[in-house]
């Protein structure tokens, strides 16, 4: 059964073989995407999942130890169905020990914390969730599905049951004038949740996207190049917990990698080098033709 979504991976799966379980989004609510408009979410037949499964073990070596689910939110299924799919990638592929996927944090708070410490044991890390923010009044009006405490509370509950964990967070969230209202917030509720990984985002406003209705309302507004590339500064500024900062998507302008607190200083560093010489025009035009951005 063909899978109608585009698959993904995070930067550092990149090498995972990908294993489509489910199609569409649970939630498809958000102003910020259309990757799922029109697909609803379902779980892909079993004799599909198995073909693909084969498929991947005919070329699976003793160094194949990951498998990267895909579709929306695959961590959405049971822990029974996603231990299902784990035992027939075993069966076919016994070198593989480790699951990593895209996750909401509504579908951390549906399952119990005997479920999450039985994915746990199955190998489940690295799991990547679009916590997008911390910031409340952007996450209700790009009507995200959660909260700050939400993302706090379900982390915690991640970190109980031995499961590693990546957050997106998606500069220019909050739009023109909240840049640093958002990074404050966001650094305080991160740091308490204390991901092992944030990918960072540049919100770049697409013509199939909910929020360009929104624009062209005037309900929200686009911040600029430099105020994002200055949000992006007070949000690693402000981070306090252990993790490690990944800002190359193709959306980012400014790009770069670095541990906090280890690598901190020397990432605002680079940061102040660079902001002041940010040409406006120049960063706008980039996004518009990398992304046909709507503004």
């Amino acid at each position: 059964m063909p899978v109608k979504s585009p698959q993904h991976r995070p930067p550092n799966d990149m090498s995972c073989p990908m294993l489509p379980i489910v199609d569409g989004c649970t939630h498809g609510k958000c102003h910020f995407c259309s990757i799922f408009d029109g697909i609803p979410f379902m779980a892909l037949p079993r004799d599909a999942v198995i073909a693909d499964i084969e498929e991947i073990a005919k070329t699976a070596t003793a160094l194949t130890r990951r498998i990267y689910l895909t579709g929306g939110n695959p961590f959405a299924l049971s822990a029974d169905a996603l231990i299902e799919v784990f035992d027939e990638v075993e069966r076919r592929i016994p070198s593989v020990k480790s699951y990593g996927g895209f996750c909401r944090i509504s579908d951390i708070a549906r399952k119990s914390d005997d479920d999450l410490a039985r994915l746990a044991a199955r190998g489940v890390s690295g799991v990547a969730i679009g916590a997008e923010s911390g910031f409340d009044e952007a996450l209700a009006f790009m009507e995200k599905g959660h909260t700050a405490r939400d993302i706090i509370e379900q982390a915690q509950r991640l970190h109980d049951a031995g499961i590693p964990f990546t957050f997106f967070y998606l500069t220019g969230i909050a739009g023109a004038g909240h840049g640093q209202e958002n990074a404050l917030a966001s650094a305080e509720v991160f740091s308490k949740a204390a991901p092992e990984r944030i990918l960072v985002v540049t919100m770049t406003p697409s013509p199939g996207w909910s929020l360009a209705a929104d624009i062209e309302a005037g309900r929200w507004a686009p911040p600029t190049e430099v105020e994002m590339a200055e949000e992006i500064r007070a949000f690693i500024a402000n981070l306090t917990c252990k993790t490690f900062v990944n800002c190359s998507h193709d959306t980012d302008i400014l790009r770069f990698e670095g541990m906090v607190p280890l690598n901190q200083e020397k990432m605002i560093e680079l940061m102040d080098h660079q902001i002041p010489k940010m040409n406006e025009k120049a960063a706008r035009r980039m996004r518009e033709a990398l992304h046909k951005a709507t503004f």
